[in-house]
């Protein structure tokens, strides 16, 4: 999961985009996910998974569960102290994987081999004990593959945190410093960031992508490269001129957000880079789109899937419906606009093919409902409905949020939900931790 890195001195931002469970950073479907969803049977999805919020346990007992992840043989979840898993077809509970301590922060994405990583408090303390505990789950055989200290205290309570796994590495980068292991084995690749840099985050995917903020004959720039796991040493792919900020959206084709504006929170452009370092469009976004490049949550509401990127539109008006926009990537043009149904808020949720697989926040009157978006002949269609029920449409219009703090998984007629932000014990009747439906 990513998270923006703060350097308070100099009023500049280094942030950073997971990518989703299931696509890879090149916004190819990986080995794990859910295969193309099938045209469904029915649009009417019930209810196949609800898991209660933790509890705390008093006032000074802070509880997060970030991570979820979606493969063709398992649904799981960041829990309390654990990681859980679940079978997608029954929403029954298939294992559970203790933790020492509360989990401090989760690779967005999963590996080809279902492998995902997360960073834990080393005691059941979230107070005293800091994020030095480093883990590589199997999310398909529920167990873990290994566990590992992160040795530089300076990770703390995790404020900043970002974990990223690849095939080969698997990291985490905070503020003034990193740690790299080799996902297999645990072994360590690197303690620290790279040469002259001082913040670093991560993405993962087939290699591991490293965004750091270092020190040039021109100032402190951005660069995006690619660490040796033997020695450590950065090969750089690009070097950002100017942005007051950066995230990582996407690997293949290299698209970053950045932030030029002094007063803004979120990307106000995309830019593509080609193989040859160059720039190759960019596309500006102002404050007409929510990219969702966060605090907390990375650039979690824009979708890149080849040559093209998916954002949905903020409307600055309450009572107003949004728009979700196909861009093309080789040129910085839209390609054609979705407008969301009965002025309600759409958000991308997922590449699938050549279309979009999106999800259409619910409103007092209107159900939630999963959709597919085309581009190339701009039909949308119904996957889901979810029951039209005021009580359930007011949970899922808190659920479904347009920056996508946790990835909105669907895959196979099954749609999961997940939050993983803070519970305290002066919250009173939180929604779910954790919800899913199923058309079968």
């Amino acid at each position: 999961m990513a998270a923006v890195l703060a350097l308070l001195a100099t009023g500049t931002v280094l942030m950073l985009r997971g990518g989703d469970d299931s696509t890879r950073s090149d916004g190819r479907t990986s080995a794990t996910s859910p295969p193309p969803t099938p045209t469904p049977t029915t649009i009417n999805g019930r209810q196949l998974l609800n898991v209660d919020p933790p509890k705390p346990k008093d006032a000074s007992d802070y509880i997060q569960t970030p991570g979820a992840w979606l493969t063709s043989r398992a649904y799981a979840t960041g829990a309390e102290k654990a990681v859980t898993g679940y079978n997608p077809t029954t929403g029954k509970r298939a294992w559970t994987v203790p933790l020492s301590g509360g989990l401090c922060g989760a690779s967005r994405n999963v590996t080809s081999a279902g492998l995902v990583a997360v960073v834990f408090h080393a005691t059941e303390d979230t107070v005293k004990s800091h994020c030095t505990r480093f883990a590589v789950i199997d999310v398909n055989k529920g167990v873990k593959v290994w566990e590992k200290p992160i040795t530089d205290e300076s990770v703390s309570l995790g404020l900043g945190l970002n974990v990223a796994i690849s095939d080969t590495v698997a990291a985490a980068g905070w503020p003034g410093g990193s740690a790299a292991y080799d996902t297999s084995t645990g072994a360590p690749a690197w303690t620290a960031p790279a040469d002259g840099c001082t913040q670093e985050e991560h993405l993962g995917g087939e290699e591991l992508l490293t965004l750091s903020y270092c020190k040039t004959s021109a100032g402190m720039k951005f660069r995006i490269g690619e660490r040796d796991p033997g020695t450590g040493k950065a090969t750089w792919r690009y070097e950002v001129p100017k942005a007051k900020g950066a995230w990582l959206v996407s690997s293949e084709p290299l698209v970053l957000g950045l932030l030029q504006n002094d007063d803004g929170l979120d990307a106000d452009q995309l830019v593509t880079v080609s193989d040859e370092g160059k720039v190759q469009s960019t596309i500006p976004l102002g404050d007409d789109y929510v990219a969702g490049c966060g605090e907390a949550g990375g650039c979690g509401a824009t979708v890149v899937s080849g040559d093209t990127a998916y954002l949905g539109s903020d409307p600055h008006n309450y009572s107003a419906g949004n728009r979700i926009t196909a861009f093309d990537l080789t040129t910085g043009k839209a390609i054609r606009s979705f407008p969301a149904p009965d002025d309600s808020t759409l958000v991308p949720a997922r590449a699938e093919g050549k279309a979009l697989v999106a999800v259409q926040e619910a409103e007092p009157t209107t159900p939630a409902r999963v959709l597919r978006l085309d581009p190339a002949t701009g039909k949308s269609t119904t996957l889901m409905e979810m029951p039209n029920e005021l009580s359930l449409n007011s949970t899922l219009h808190s659920l479904i949020s347009k920056d996508v703090k946790e990835p909105m998984l669907y895959g196979d007629g099954r749609f999961f939900l997940h939050t993983g932000s803070g519970y305290y014990v002066s919250e009173a009747s939180p929604d779910p931790m954790t919800l899913a439906f199923t058309t079968w």
